[in-house]
């Protein structure tokens, strides 16, 4: 097989206990609303990441996207509230392209890009390399997993002044 790039993604599925659970939808995954969060039949069941049937790319960017709307909304929920926080669908797919560099793909629900930085993500870049290399492991093991990182949104809209940011 000849080629002059691949990016190879392993089969995925759902955990065998929650296809069988009455939590999944008829994939078998958890069956929540996209953007609030909240299960569709159990209002007090709230779900974000691979587990979950929102149709955004199973990565670690969507799952820090996710958690701060999970965050506000289950905070909302539990004070009886409406939930006012959205997920808009955003996820992140860094994209080796040569040793050294790669492609920070950004996008939302429908697969239109919604790029944190104000430069032009599509072309291959050393800076995104030492992002994926240096930054972002720091940032997933220190801040996503103890929850105090809640996605780029607020980067992006800095980054962007504010301007055509989502």
């Amino acid at each position: 097989m000849q080629y002059d790039f691949m990016h190879v993604t392993p089969p995925m599925g759902p955990m065998e206990f929650l296809k069988t659970s009455p939590l999944a939808d008829a994939g078998g995954w958890l069956d929540v609303d996209k953007h609030t969060l909240q299960h569709k039949k159990y209002p007090n069941v709230f779900g974000i990441g691979d587990c979950t049937n929102v149709p955004t790319s199973k990565t670690a960017a969507a799952v820090a996207g996710q958690s701060g709307v999970l965050r506000k909304n289950l905070l909302l929920h539990m004070k009886g509230q409406p939930l006012t926080q959205k997920y808009d669908g955003y996820t992140s797919c860094p994209l080796p392209v040569s040793y050294g560099k790669l492609l920070l793909a950004e996008f939302d629900f429908n697969g239109e890009p919604m790029e944190t930085f104000p430069i032009n993500q599509g072309k291959e870049r050393s800076a995104f390399y030492l992002l994926k290399r240096e930054v972002l492991p720091h940032m997933y093991w220190n801040y996503l997993l103890k929850g105090y990182w809640a996605g780029t949104a607020t980067a992006r809209k800095l980054l962007h002044l504010g301007l055509n940011a989502r």
